[in-house]
């Protein structure tokens, strides 16, 4: 399974791409790497591999006919086709059953007799991803930010180029593909950046993400937990999620490293937020950005010039554009995550805490006196991270693990009323409490020094250190698994 990046044969297969990347000339290297990512996602699923050829067909013929418009209602006549297409595109095969289904359940409820049968659709592997490209290179040609390139295979490799396909990071066509048309040095190659980022993803994915995940499946197969289970299930689920996604993302950028293209970070230090607005600013960078500009800002500035209008004060006028925006920002959010109530659920919870930490901070600053000793500003950023990240991911974990309403009754109440703890449970997840500890110990590193790559600058007994370390779990945990990554269902 080569599209797995934790699989040996991926490792194989890649290793054989790096040598015959670096020998062709540099004319070649793009019609290369576009044929080696349609072969990597045929691995997976020849069939749909035609589906990523029509995207690519279509969006590149868009963004030519954006650039060649004569007029502004023939521009806009074309981003909005292009938009209906790769939305069509996602909503079909993401959405289509999840809409049907609630609209025939609306149908019985209101007194009609109705049946529904699902269609057996196929979720495309990394179709979010590469759709969202899409859309991003379509509107940054409307808007002027970025000059379509005529070049097919420039922008088919930028659509379906391998590290990004399947998972991200969701690139800009503006940060890339001058990138793929830049000319490539072997000497300019960051081997040691690319090397530690993929192994440590890989520690990541292999080591913690996939031994934890059973934790979180056996604590959500019970019937009723007690608390202590629970809180264990939301610190090992964020665990489990973190490492398995930003596992992905940190070997997706040392593969491009080895390609001499530099990939954006998706993930920065996501458990040192101090407050849910920054939340989205440390985790899944890219889809955060993505939303940001292209749902946040144009509903923002469209509510506060035209739609309100009627609000006389500006001030206020403001504020409610900026809640409705958020909400929208959020609710799109959580839905692209997957086609289910929890992930809207997930929105609504992201907004309904963004929302209420924003109050608070408004109350803090006019009623609570400024903090001037350090100790105590440190001992408040400290008391806010743990807040915040308990309450983020008490919300996040049900959302994506729940079942039914009644499980997160059910967990929720054994977290406040049925809070036991054993000794028999402390010595049954030794191992989790390790990576815990690891991860904690590691990112508050990395915190302090600004550094995620700070291991990459040390002297090479250290690294050594580091690397053997890293050799040593992996033997003792089982060498490398073909468990899929999390995120390769959204």
């Amino acid at each position: 399974m080569i599209y797995l990046f934790n699989s040996i044969d991926f490792i194989l297969f890649f290793i054989l791409i790096f040598l015959a990347y670096w020998i062709l000339p540099n004319h070649f290297k793009n019609i290369f790497l576009l044929i080696v990512s349609y072969v990597f996602y045929a691995s997976w699923n020849w069939k749909l591999l035609s589906l990523l050829l029509i995207s690519s067909i279509a969006n590149y013929f868009c963004g030519l006919w954006v650039l060649r418009a004569k007029n502004q209602a023939s521009k806009r006549f074309y981003l909005i086709l292009g938009i209906l297409f790769n939305l069509s595109l996602l909503g079909f095969f993401k959405y289509f059953n999840f809409f049907a289904e609630n609209f025939f359940n609306l149908l019985n409820a209101i007194g009609f007799k109705v049946s529904f049968t699902a269609l057996k659709i196929i979720l495309p592997l990394g179709i979010s991803f590469y759709t969202f490209r899409a859309l991003s290179y379509i509107i940054d040609v409307y808007t002027n930010k970025f000059a379509p390139t005529r070049n097919f295979i420039d922008f088919s490799l930028f659509i379906a180029y391998f590290p990004h396909l399947i998972a991200g990071p969701i690139e800009r066509a503006k940060d890339i593909v001058p990138q793929l048309q830049a000319e490539k040095q072997f000497r300019n190659i960051n081997y040691k950046e690319g090397f530690y980022l993929f192994i440590y993803g890989l520690f990541k994915k292999v080591v913690i993400a996939d031994t934890v995940a059973s934790v979180v499946n056996g604590i959500f197969a019970f019937s009723s937990p007690s608390g202590a289970q629970v809180l264990l299930a939301i610190y090992a689920f964020a665990v489990q999620i973190y490492c398995d996604f930003s596992g992905y993302t940190d070997m997706a950028r040392g593969i491009s490293y080895f390609l001499g293209i530099k990939s954006s970070i998706n993930f920065n230090l996501p458990f040192f937020t101090k407050k849910p607005s920054d939340f989205l600013k440390r985790w899944h960078i890219t889809l955060s950005k993505w939303i940001t500009d292209y749902v946040y800002m144009p509903l923002f500035f469209h509510l506060s010039g035209k739609s309100l209008m009627f609000l006389k004060n500006i001030r206020v006028k403001f504020y409610i554009s900026g809640i409705i925006a958020t909400f929208a920002t959020m609710v799109a959010f959580g839905f692209w995550h997957g086609a289910s109530w929890n992930f809207i659920f997930m929105g609504v919870y992201l907004f309904a805490i963004v929302m209420a930490s924003k109050v608070f901070e408004y109350l803090s600053k006019r009623f609570v006196p400024a903090i001037k000793n350090k100790f105590i500003q440190y001992i408040t950023s400290a008391l806010s991270i743990v807040l915040t990240s308990h309450i983020i991911w008490y919300g996040l974990t049900f959302s994506y693990k729940s079942q039914s309403t009644i499980q997160v009754y059910t967990f929720t109440k054994s977290l406040i009323s049925n809070f036991k703890l054993s000794e028999l449970f402390v010595l049954n997840y030794w191992y989790l409490y390790l990576f815990i500890a690891f991860l904690v110990i590691y990112e508050v590193l990395q915190y302090m020094k600004n550094d995620e790559l700070f291991i990459t600058k040390q002297n090479f007994y250290i690294q050594l250190v580091f690397y053997l370390i890293i050799a040593l779990v992996y033997i003792n945990v089982g060498a490398i698994t073909n468990v899929e990554f999390v995120y390769f269902q959204f």
